[in-house]
């Protein structure tokens, strides 16, 4: 039998670094609480995280969720209800995601299952949001190749304090 010499595995390695086939990642839960409003942030059902203005230092945009009755519509009825007081109640919508890591040498290899409890707890007083605490998927990307990509995370909201005497 042949013994592989350690040139011929450098060079095969060396080539799938230029072709862009080495890289992994990880899918894993990042949990959040906030005030409201919040600057240059994106809260929604289906998407979370900083919004471009905020990547470059644009005029800082408030997000403001939209009153309770819209949000009802939009996300339906939630997991659980629980009321703080008589004007003031919160909405949890609990959720199960997929979470792991994942490694790629030419084909990707995701080591992931249905594991990660995450949730979306928002308060209202009133009709008005005031506080949001979630628990949602975040993703962690690198790929080598001719260069290095790679994708860090989201990052939680920073509430945004305005000044009402202005």
């Amino acid at each position: 039998m042949q013994r592989v010499s350690f040139r011929t595995i450098a060079i095969t390695l060396l080539s799938s670094l230029a072709a862009g086939c080495i890289g992994g990642g990880a899918v894993y839960m990042t949990e959040c609480k906030a005030r409201l409003p919040l600057c240059d942030y994106m809260y929604t059902k289906e998407d979370w995280g900083p919004t471009g203005s905020a990547q470059t230092k644009g005029p800082v945009m408030l997000n403001a969720l939209p009153p309770k009755e819209y949000f009802l519509a939009e996300w339906g009825e939630p997991s659980e209800t629980i009321t703080v007081s008589e004007d003031e109640v919160t909405f949890v919508y609990k959720t199960v995601e997929w979470c792991g890591v994942g490694a790629a040498y030419v084909f990707p290899v995701p080591l992931m299952a249905p594991t990660c409890e995450g949730f979306d707890r928002i308060t209202f007083k009133g009709s008005k949001a005031t506080h949001i605490h979630f628990k949602r998927r975040n993703e962690t990307f690198v790929l080598f190749g001719p260069g290095v990509a790679a994708e860090k995370g989201k990052s939680c909201p920073i509430p945004c304090y305005i000044d009402i005497r202005k």
